[in-house]
């Protein structure tokens, strides 16, 4: 973890040895390194799940760099990541793993509940239970809890090296899967639910929302490109202003596969083409839909005007005929008191 100034050059450094701290330490512990190797030139604070690295010099910023040959990791994830301190879109959705182990603390507090149910292939319910973490226990008491339930007739679950639980159905119920429709859990107060952590469903690695880092959205040109020299010394460059060597990185994460738990892995360069290819399709689709409701409705029209509609010459002939009726009536009637006129001159 390194301050620098705008040009690049390093101001202080230091470096986080886990293995040195031990399997017991924890993120305070790291916390607590940060700050005392940068010895005030930055601040490190951990609160509500989220980590904040601040320089604290006028004109000076925070970079942070693996050791090319010992490179911290959590379930193949580097630190930065983990805590999301290089993330060009952020959101409140959480897409790695979380890397627990069986013995490690649950941090959930009495009183919350997650409610999963299991089905079948063709949707049936087989099985449910309520989980309802006890304060104080580990993932693996969860994982107890959980195959000890009705759940555990129909298979087992189990932490994988990344930290998720995996359900494996038995072989007479293959395809059964599970559900968690209801989790009112909180992990130490974070908004992690168990259902968030645990990656038990597919929903889990759903991003309901993302945005790009506003101070990059509003100005390109604050997009990193050169990557940290960890062999830097105080006063040396850290960051040259002409490196562009991070540019490879943008390029090999297009095609890099991403790790989605249940729902499987996935690469950028995939996931775009199969969004622009269900839009194109979908746009395609949408356009034959309206061509033909389009000739639906204009033949609708034909029908209806063909059916109450006015015929023009019909009519007027129409009116020839009453006209020339009317004139008839007219002279049998003048005949008629003609007669009768007749008759009257008679009799007098």
């Amino acid at each position: 973890v390194a301050v620098t100034d705008t040009a690049g050059k390093l101001i202080a450094s230091t470096t986080l040895d886990f293995d040195a701290m031990g399997p017991t330490a924890t993120v305070g512990d790291m916390v607590a390194a940060i700050n005392a190797g940068l010895a005030g030139k930055a601040s490190a604070s951990f609160a509500g799940g989220r980590l904040t690295l601040s320089a604290t010099m006028p004109g000076t910023g925070i970079a942070i760099g693996q050791d090319p040959a010992t490179p911290a990791q959590r379930a193949g994830i580097g630190l930065s990541q983990v805590f999301g301190m290089n993330d060009l879109i952020r959101s409140d959705g959480l897409t790695i793993p979380s890397g627990f182990a069986a013995s490690d603390p649950h941090g959930f507090a009495a009183g919350g509940t997650a409610q999963l149910m299991l089905r079948d292939g063709a949707g049936r319910l087989l099985a449910q239970h309520t989980l309802a973490p006890v304060a104080g226990g580990t993932f693996g008491d969860l994982l107890s809890s959980l195959n000890a339930s009705p759940l555990g007739q129909f298979g087992q679950v189990a932490l994988d090296a990344t930290g998720r639980m995996r359900f494996t159905a038995n072989p007479n119920v293959a395809g059964a899967s599970l559900s968690i429709p209801g989790d009112s859990t909180d992990r130490a107060g974070t908004g992690r639910s168990f259902t968030m952590i645990a990656g038990l469903t597919g929903g889990a690695s759903v991003l309901q929302s993302g945005e790009i880092r506003p101070d990059i959205q509003g100005n390109s040109g604050r997009l990193p490109l050169a990557l940290l020299d960890t062999r830097a010394a105080p006063g040396g460059i850290a960051l040259g202003t002409t490196d562009r060597t991070g540019a490879a990185g943008y390029a090999d994460a297009h095609g890099k596969l991403l790790d989605l738990g249940v729902a499987g892995t996935v690469s950028v360069e995939h996931l775009a083409a199969h969004v622009l290819g269900g839009a194109g399709s979908s746009a395609a689709l949408a356009t034959a839909r309206l061509t033909e409701a389009t000739a639906r409705r204009d033949d609708a029209v034909n029908r209806r005007d063909s059916f109450s509609g006015v015929n023009i010459d019909e009519e007027l002939s129409q009116m020839v005929v009453l006209q020339n009726s009317y004139s008839a009536a007219a002279r049998v009637i003048s005949t008629v008191t003609a007669m009768y006129d007749t008759l009257l001159d008679m009799v007098r």
